[in-house]
């Protein structure tokens, strides 16, 4: 039987704070299911409010277990969703709803090592370019990691207007989905504004930062607007060095870590494989995705393949995340549920995890299901 962490009612005192010496709850019998078997209930002594085992478990609300450290294994190893699915022998939504869960697994615990979290290193910004649904909805994935970790940090979203040549019609079908966008375009500034935030609160922090992006104009005019950024640059503790793109992207490129995981997006995430037939349908799911690879890149992977010594560390190891905290954050990672109650999101991790960034020209609503509020 598993022993209740909290009362899961966000009103109820001991929804923070449970007393570690006396009993805060009783048991108010049990119930049967055909997915999970006998069930204990729990009554909160202090709301009065009942829940049950499930209510702490991964599986919350499921009618059929499966093995989500399988469904983690192929979604980082470059396998579709269909493919997983049909593996499993499940429909392709069941391997979409564990993917969301999994997805809030993964932002909890980045959100998390990220509380008291000061980068030792410089830091590297770029985007990374794919689509969804079709070539007239491009993206853009902007993406903040350690210069010498490649520690996958976070990352912000952003539309993009389809380029290059195109056909008459396929100019015209363009203006006429844009004319009937259902919701309004996020730009690639909107989207770096939210990089540009987390510098500076790691600047503010650090005696130096140096941060290194790509020659757009759109970052050099937003690190120039950031009052703090320039503040921080006069009293010699900021810098933001622009690297041209045409530099061989070689580890000697100040923007190898960026390059490095967008070789790694490329590589290990079916929706992005380029001139792919697997790709994301739904902007929300290919956040999730993005979020569960960042779990896999920055707490799983070795840091480097093949080096007795390297390999013994995680990206976040590398980065200076303590290894305690990064083994406390993964216990219970593939079976007790996070709550939202207990993590603190900043914006670009709260898009995600409640599911708020629309696909253009597809209206796919707002589903928000009760549990990731709690």
């Amino acid at each position: 039987m598993l022993i209740p962490p909290f009362c899961p009612h966000p009103e109820c005192e001991y929804h923070t704070q449970p007393p570690e010496h006396r009993r805060w709850y009783y048991i108010n019998g049990s119930y049967e299911t055909l997915a999970h078997g006998s069930v204990t209930r729990f009554k909160c002594l202090g709301c009065g409010g009942g829940f049950s085992e499930q209510t702490f478990r991964l599986d919350y609300y499921v009618k059929r277990k499966l093995d989500y450290q399988v469904i983690f294994d192929h979604l980082t190893n470059c396998g579709g969703v269909r493919k997983t699915a049909r593996i499993m022998e499940v429909s392709h939504q069941a391997i979409i709803n564990r993917l969301g869960r999994l997805a809030r697994q993964a932002i909890a615990l980045q959100a998390d090592v990220l509380q008291d979290y000061v980068p030792c290193e410089d830091l590297v910004t770029d985007g990374f370019e794919s689509f969804v649904s079709d070539q007239y909805q491009p993206n853009n994935i902007h993406i903040l990691a350690g210069k010498r970790s490649q520690f996958f940090i976070t990352f912000d979203y952003a539309h993009l207007r389809r380029k290059g040549k195109m056909t008459e019609l396929q100019k015209d079908e363009r203006e006429r989905r844009e004319r009937h966008y259902i919701r309004k375009r996020i730009s690639i500034s909107q989207s770096f504004l939210q990089i540009v935030d987390l510098v500076e609160q790691y600047a503010q922090k650090r005696r130096f930062t140096c941060l290194y992006s790509d020659e757009k104009l759109e970052y050099q005019r937003l690190v120039m607007g950031s009052d703090v950024l320039q503040s921080l640059k006069s009293e010699g503790r900021f810098e933001h060095v622009r690297i041209s793109s045409h530099f061989a992207r070689t580890i000697d490129n100040p923007l190898f870590s960026v390059n490095y995981l967008d070789r790694q997006f490329r590589k290990d995430n079916a929706n992005h494989v380029r001139e792919t037939v697997r790709f994301s349908q739904n902007v929300n799911n290919c956040l999730e995705r993005m979020a569960v690879y960042q779990l896999y890149q920055n707490y799983f992977k070795p840091f480097r393949i093949g080096q007795p010594f390297l390999q013994d560390f995680s990206h976040a190891e590398w980065a200076g995340v303590p290894r305690g905290k990064i083994a406390r954050g993964l216990r219970g990672i593939f079976t007790m549920r996070k709550f939202y109650t207990h993590v603190k999101l900043n914006w670009s991790q709260l898009m995600v995890w409640a599911r708020m960034t629309g696909t253009l020209d597809k209206f796919d609503g707002m589903y928000w299901p009760k549990y990731i509020w709690m």
